[in-house]
């Protein structure tokens, strides 16, 4: 079920994306007076065809799913056409109209993705309050002197609601290398600034882990038992749900993570946990079992499970449709800039190209977003659909982007370019294309075999 789960989701979402972005071409052009022989949905072999009369276009499902097009009249050389015919060429229309035409398919991108988010917006996505729960030795958040119980208000000034809100600010800073300004309130309330450099980052500090890895920093889960395990050490040593750990052999714990770090540490180990009770404190001795973990590495269990989350620290923020929209704007404008800031960085070298996945990383995400509702499915959507625009604006000939220069070259001379200029340039794109989609592969297989 997982499988198809996946499955059904990441087709759902390539379907939408590829029907967005060519439906932006599909009706420009048909604003321009072009005609459009083919809309196709995939490549290869057409599964399902429909075709109203010869004279209308031909819309087709094909059988490769991973991309999609859009055929014109004229495209190659509508000059030879017959005069009835070359007024609705694609290649007779003034280079200003065929920029537009170009330039539809990634707006198109752009406009869902302000749609999607701004669903988000409506719906709300419940998310975690920018708590801090740990801080690793030797990351940067400590480097920032935080503390446990530090709740981040701002970053460089922008407000932070969420811990994904959070993770997002110190991304997009650590990928323009700035240096942050951070608005805190101490456990203790009161309001405090902290600095931080993200200058010279090593290339691959920048991913997924970021928050863990380099910024050491995890967000703020209470220290709660939900549930004990039947026949379990923490069963046989007394402990109940709504039980506070306050620390473990004497040391104070902090969160729930603190907590899970400390008993895996000591397998087969008698601790001592001392714990709040119904305003009570009280301490009880319990022996962890030996178990050993997804990598063969022993470490302790004692069979509790985490409490649910307090309602001051889950945040859920719902907006009405003008608001939702304008939130989808920012975000859309706002995400773009960083990934045109990722891809710069990633040419330069300063940011590891290890981001970069390839349709088996795609699945994967989709299928855990579809998994976890609507609004974090649609917040997927966006962020592929704005990859796929900015993607098809690169300059790289035989995508959108490789189109709206050559028509700018030919807006600014007065003249198209030589059609061998314009087939070879396309020949060298069709190869950089490859050799992106063959990276884009080869750090999906290695995701894949990472233990």
């Amino acid at each position: 079920m997982g499988l198809l789960l996946t499955l059904l989701a990441f087709v759902i979402a390539i379907g939408l994306l590829i029907l967005v972005h060519e439906s932006g071409h599909f009706w420009v052009a048909r604003a321009m007076g072009v005609q459009v022989l083919r809309f196709s949905i995939g490549f290869g072999k057409p599964l399902l065809r429909w075709q109203r009369s010869p004279e209308d276009t031909e819309y087709v499902l094909a059988a490769i799913p991973l991309g999609g097009y859009v055929k014109m009249l004229g495209e190659q050389d509508g000059s030879t056409l017959p005069p009835a015919q070359r007024a609705r060429a694609y290649d007779q229309l003034p280079p200003a109209r065929r920029f537009l035409i170009a330039l539809a398919g990634p707006a198109a991108n752009f406009v869902l993705a302000v749609v999607a988010y701004a669903g988000v917006a409506i719906i709300g996505i419940p998310g975690l309050a920018p708590v801090v729960g740990t801080v690793a030795p030797h990351g940067l958040g400590q480097r920032a002197q935080l503390v446990p119980g530090d709740r981040i208000l701002a970053v460089n000034g922008h407000a932070v609601s969420t811990w994904e809100d959070l993770r997002m600010d110190l991304l997009a800073a650590a990928v323009g290398s700035e240096r942050l300004q951070l608005r805190i309130r101490s456990p203790d309330g009161r309001l405090e600034s902290r600095e931080l450099s993200l200058q010279k980052l090593p290339p691959d500090s920048v991913g997924p882990d970021f928050m863990e890895k380099v910024m050491g920093l995890g967000p703020y889960l209470p220290p709660v038992v939900g549930a004990v395990q039947a026949d379990s050490p923490a069963a046989m040593a007394g402990l109940q749900p709504g039980d506070r750990i306050l620390a473990v052999d004497g040391r104070p714990v902090y969160s729930w993570q603190d907590l899970a770090r400390r008993i895996e540490s000591y397998p087969h180990q008698r601790l001592l946990l001392r714990l709040e009770r119904k305003g009570v404190t009280q301490v009880r001795a319990v022996t962890t079992e030996y178990v050993l973990d997804a990598k063969g590495q022993p470490q302790g269990r004692i069979g509790i499970v985490m409490a649910p989350l307090p309602a001051d620290l889950i945040v859920r923020k719902e907006r009405g449709p003008l608001a939702a929209m304008a939130y989808g704007a920012r975000q859309t404008f706002r995400m773009s800039v960083l990934t045109v800031e990722m891809l710069g960085q990633m040419i330069s070298g300063r940011v590891s190209p290890s981001n970069i996945s390839g349709p088996i990383g795609i699945a994967e995400a989709a299928g855990q977003s579809f998994a976890a509702g609507l609004a974090p499915y649609l917040a997927f959507l966006a962020l592929i659909s704005i990859s796929l625009g900015v993607l098809n604006l690169l300059p790289i000939p035989i995508l959108d982007g490789g189109h709206l220069v050559f028509c700018a070259v030919e807006m600014a001379t007065g003249r198209p370019l030589p059609a061998a200029v314009v087939q070879k340039a396309q020949m060298i794109g069709i190869v950089l294309l490859l050799m992106l989609m063959s990276f884009a592969f080869y750090n999906d297989i290695l995701r894949l075999l990472k233990p």
